[in-house]
């Protein structure tokens, strides 16, 4: 199937490794130039090395930490006279805290990367979509918007909160051929799964093998999903082939959550 994105230029957040490295992958394979963002420039340089190795298309690469607004406020200015046609957002995960002792200093940090530059951001590049009637905003969140994960109380706070911006921001550019949506990874292997089943094993009193067969036991298929299953899904939202497809919340978590 020709998802129509040959010469889409897309910009891919948290793209040297994980779900946005994935991403970036998936849509280079289908044509599209790409645009790496990400804390660090030698992973990112690595991650664009490989996607013109692998899929024969260039990409380029700019240094950012979201946490930063002066680094946002550069990288801005960076890109300022680009006209993307898809905007990946995604985000690093707070590290787990109870609701009780949330530390301050880490719900502040999130709350500019998850929150006020993803939409300082998304609402940089909405003119130059709007100007070509025709755009693809995709957010990456967390199955925690819908079924909220024990200890991680900052990251159930804060996805709720750009989802509804998100959501809000689907009705107002749709009839300018812009769809927004939001994507909630359950758990798929990262080494943000790393992070969180290391945290687990350690307050049960269990191994980290342990976790993992805990955890994958908990889901309907039985096993974590992969990068690139989860890439495949934003793929096809960021293609004209899903240009009905605006202001949901998709699920990408092998039935992980379990309300309807």
């Amino acid at each position: 199937m020709d998802l129509g994105l040959k010469a889409k230029n897309a910009i891919v957040f948290g793209a040297s490794s994980g779900l946005g490295r994935a991403v970036a992958h998936s849509l280079a394979s289908e044509g599209c130039h790409t645009t790496l963002i990400a804390r660090d420039s030698e992973k990112l340089k690595i991650v664009s090395n490989e996607i013109l190795i692998a899929h024969k298309v260039t990409s380029d690469y700019f240094a950012a930490d979201l946490t930063k607004d002066h680094e946002v406020s550069s990288l801005m200015a960076d890109i300022s006279d680009r006209k993307y046609d898809i905007l990946i957002n995604n985000t690093g995960g707070p590290p787990p805290s109870s609701p009780i002792d949330t530390d301050k200093n880490a719900l502040d940090l999130f709350v500019k990367s998850i929150l006020l530059n993803t939409i300082r951001i998304t609402n940089s590049l909405i003119p130059s979509m709007i100007e070509k009637n025709w755009g693809r905003v995709i957010t990456i969140t967390s199955s925690g918007v819908v079924q909220p994960i024990d200890n991680l109380s900052i990251s159930n706070t804060l996805r709720p909160a750009i989802t509804g911006f998100m959501k809000t921001l689907s009705n107002q550019v749709a009839e300018h051929g812009i769809t927004i949506n939001t994507v909630m990874p359950g758990r798929i292997t990262t080494d943000r799964t790393f992070e969180v089943n290391t945290q687990r094993a350690k307050s049960l009193g269990i191994s980290y093998d342990e976790a993992i067969s805990i955890s994958s036991n908990e889901i309907p298929v039985r096993r974590y999903g992969t990068p690139e299953e989860f890439a495949s899904v934003l793929c096809f939202l960021a293609s004209e082939k899903a240009s009905y497809i605006n202001g949901s919340n998709i699920r990408v978590d092998g039935g992980l959550i379990r309300s309807v």
